[in-house]
């Protein structure tokens, strides 16, 4: 009963499953995609999302109560791009420095690694927070 906890060695374990073949299977309720998508909060959110070949990803407009675990399920150095809507931006940016309107983030290919992640929710009206970031982000410049 209650809250179940577990350590950094279990969600180790979870990401390292990645690493097989049938690795994105083990997320029970994973949502994988094959390339460039527009997510949608009622396919795409409170699932984790894994990406299997080179993608970016465009948000949704921002919606209260809508959030996106994306996951880099590709060989290391393969290119994740994570794009808000146009009108939309990342509150804060991966560098942690105000976010600007239609700006990425961006698992390039020459630092991704197999696992690398983001994890966003609805930061207001105008934006996405980023929860937290797995691995090396960058920003559209």
């Amino acid at each position: 009963m209650g809250t179940k906890r577990i350590g950094l060695a279990r969600v180790e374990q979870i990401l390292n499953n990645l690493s097989y073949p049938d690795g994105p299977s083990r997320l029970s309720n994973a949502v994988t995609l094959t390339g460039d998508t527009t997510l949608d909060a009622a396919t795409h959110g409170f699932h984790p999302v894994v990406i299997t070949s080179t993608a970016t990803l465009t948000l949704p407009a921002v919606t209260e109560g809508v959030s996106f675990w994306l996951i880099n399920g590709c060989a290391d150095g393969t290119l994740m791009t994570v794009s808000p809507n146009a009108s939309d931006k990342f509150l804060f940016d991966a560098a942690g420095a105000a976010g600007t309107d239609d700006k990425d983030i961006i698992n390039t290919a020459a630092t991704a690694k197999k696992g690398d992640f983001v994890k966003l929710t609805y930061g207001s009206a105008v934006g996405w927070t980023i929860l937290e970031l797995g691995g090396t982000w960058t920003d559209e410049s």
